[in-house]
């Protein structure tokens, strides 16, 4: 990415982790997956050529909501927050469901 310093880099991926986060709070019967909780569980932003970026997505779903309606939805919430806040085009949205359970 010749456009953005390495030290913007960080600063980028902290913002599109924010963004992330806070959509998915948006969308009911979806939650960020607690990385206390499971391994791994950290959303990774990765830089492509372009402007381009990818984003990978753990979550937990709640329980009796139906797990294609929620992925899309966290898809689209997610894509839309990016590219309406930063001058990313979004590659591609990973939603990895860690768990279904009772969400409070």
């Amino acid at each position: 990415m010749k456009n953005i310093g390495k030290n913007n880099i960080e600063v980028f991926k902290d913002v599109i982790k924010s963004l992330s986060a806070d959509a998915i709070v948006e969308i009911e019967g979806a939650a960020l997956a607690d990385p206390k909780r499971f391994k791994k569980a950290v959303i990774e932003v990765e830089f492509l050529e372009n402007d381009k970026v990818s984003v990978r997505l753990p979550i937990v779903i709640e329980l009796g909501y139906t797990v294609p309606t929620i992925v899309a939805a966290v898809q689209e919430r997610v894509k839309s927050e990016i590219e309406k806040t930063t001058r990313f085009v979004v590659n591609s949205i990973d939603v990895e469901v860690v768990s279904v359970s009772v969400l409070q």
